[in-house]
Formats: structure tokens, C-alpha cells, sequence
């Protein structure tokens, strides 16, 4: 917060916390009225936000100049970021905005792999599908069905080169196609939030997310978590694969389950967990064992 001196000792001013006596002879200057006071503070606040080049950014329209630049413009997973017409970084959170200040813009963004980052491979990297438009420039979408119309229906199992979060470096696609679709709906749901009773868009919960994921693959099942797993082929750990649904049991039977994911390869599945979180992707373990596992 900023504060103005406006020349006029208060109470606090004197190091004793106590009022000048009137015995001081010296002449006082006239204490500047309120209204006085608010005026010349307000005028000061003026000159330091238009010195700080934050008036007239526009509604919903924010400054950067107080974080680090963006690797490049669109989304970053939070906002938008583009620049103004004096090649300064801002951002904002409301894409038609975004759209207004950069002559309109799609539902992809462009990206130049850094020198540090090993480049990109086409597909989900953890956060988005990446691909090539027909100059051979990168862009990346968080619509998987922008992704498919964009490469064609091609492969989506590429992952992020070097990131300790890739996903798919050893899980190759599901061999069925419909079931690699599945898992790929999934995944472009990451990031958000668990509601009870949720099929989507806005939430889901965890077998809402599995019978929404597998009917994008022609797959139907049904919507409970124990009716999911009557619906599949039981599978033994040494037999999963990725798109395989793992199941949880409170009292270890069948009637009991009351959780589902959709396993992802590398030991980890995608999950939308409990109230309170959001879908994420969770790696199996001891503590946390599947009690069933079944191949839709």
C-alpha cells in the first residue's frame, strides 16, 4: 500500500506516544483539512500507478511487468498472454478478450521448443496435444477432438521429451483404437474438479469420467463403479494394459467397489478421486492397492 506524507505530525509522530502540550510557544502551521488531505493523496496514488504503467490496460486486462515473460502467447494453463501494441507482455483470463486484442485466435497456440527442452513430440505431453500445421510450425490444443480433426486422426501417444511427468514413455497406445480414444478423453480432463454425480463437461466424478471417456471410444458402460466392473473381463496386475479400468473395495468384494480409474501404463491411472480434488493422474501403490482390475 502506498502511503503520503502530507506534512502534518499526528499523536503518533511524537516518540512519547503522547499530545504536545499547549505550553510550546512556537507558532504551528495550519493543519491542512480532510478534504484537503484526500485530495493530495489521491493525486499522489495518480502519479505513482500512471509512472507504473498500469492505467488504461482495459477491463479484464492485466499487466506483466511484475513476472516473468511467458515462453510465448496463448494459453498457459492459467491465462492468456499476448502483447499490446507497444510489444509489452499482458494477459487475461476471459479468451474472448484475449481474442479482441489479438485479431481473433483458435483454440490451438503456438510454440517454439526451447534449447533446454529437447523439442516436442506430437501428442499429449501431460497438458496438451501437441501437432504440426501445414507450414511445419507447432501447435498445441487442450480439445482433443481439435486435435484429431488437425492431424488427421494420428497418433496421440507422444509425451513431453525429458519431463519426469511424461506419461507415455514406455506405455504404448492401447491396441484397441476406441479404447486409446477413451483414454485420451480422459486425459484432456485433468485439471478439473471432482462433483458428485458429474458426467461433464464441467466435473466428474470417478465413474462418470469412465463411462463419459469410454462412450467418446463407441464403448458403453454403465455408470456405477460396481456395475463397471460386472461390464469388463477380469484381469490379473501381470495383464494390464493401458485403458484397462482398475477398482477399489472397501470390504474387498465385488458388490463393495466404490472407486474406478482408467489404468495409463507405467504403473499410474487417471483417476477423478474424491470431493475436494481435481482429476489427476496417481501412480499405484502398496498402500493403495487395485482390489479388482477389468478390460472393458
Amino acid at each position: 500500500m502506498t502511503t503520503v506524507n502530507t506534512g502534518a505530525p499526528g499523536a503518533a509522530d511524537d516518540p512519547t506516544g503522547q499530545h504536545a502540550t499547549t505550553t510550546d510557544a512556537r507558532p504551528r502551521a495550519a493543519r491542512p483539512s480532510r478534504a484537503a488531505r484526500v485530495r493530495r493523496g489521491i493525486a499522489a496514488v495518480a502519479v505513482i500507478a500512471a509512472g507504473a504503467g498500469v492505467i488504461g490496460l482495459g477491463t479484464g486486462v492485466s499487466s506483466a511487468a511484475a513476472e516473468p515473460a511467458p515462453a510465448h502467447a496463448g494459453w498457459d494453463g492459467s491465462r492468456y498472454w499476448f502483447k499490446n501494441s507497444q510489444g509489452q507482455w499482458r494477459w487475461t483470463t476471459h479468451y474472448d478478450i484475449y481474442k479482441a486484442r489479438t485479431g481473433g485466435g483458435s483454440s490451438t497456440s503456438s510454440a517454439k521448443p526451447s534449447s533446454s527442452s529437447g523439442g516436442i513430440k506430437q501428442g499429449w505431453d501431460g497438458s496438451r496435444y501437441w501437432f504440426r500445421n501445414s507450414k511445419g510450425e507447432w501447435r498445441w490444443t487442450t480439445h482433443y477432438d481439435v486435435y484429431l480433426d488437425r492431424t488427421g486422426g494420428g497418433s496421440s501417444s507422444g509425451s513431453s521429451s525429458g519431463s519426469s511427468s511424461a506419461l507415455t514413455d514406455s506405455a504404448a497406445p492401447a491396441a484397441d483404437g476406441d479404447v486409446e480414444t477413451a483414454v485420451q478423453f480422459a486425459l484432456a480432463q485433468l485439471g478439473k474438479p471432482f462433483r458428485t454425480a458429474g458426467n461433464g463437461p464441467d466435473g466428474y466424478d470417478c465413474s462418470g469420467l469412465v463411462q463419459q471417456a469410454f462412450r467418446r471410444g463407441g464403448i458403453d458402460l454403465p455408470r456405477v463403479a460396481n456395475d463397471q466392473y460386472a461390464a469388463t473381463t477380469p484381469v490379473r496386475a501381470s495383464q494390464l494394459r493401458r485403458g484397462d479400468l482398475l477398482f477399489w473395495s472397501p470390504d474387498g468384494t465385488a458388490r463393495g467397489i466404490e472407486h474406478v480409474a482408467i489404468y495409463l501404463g507405467n504403473n499410474q491411472y487417471v483417476e477423478a478421486a474424491r470431493p475436494g480434488t481435481n482429476i489427476r493422474i496417481s501412480a499405484i501403490s502398496s498402500g493403495y492397492y487395485p482390489d479388482f482390475m477389468g478390460r472393458p
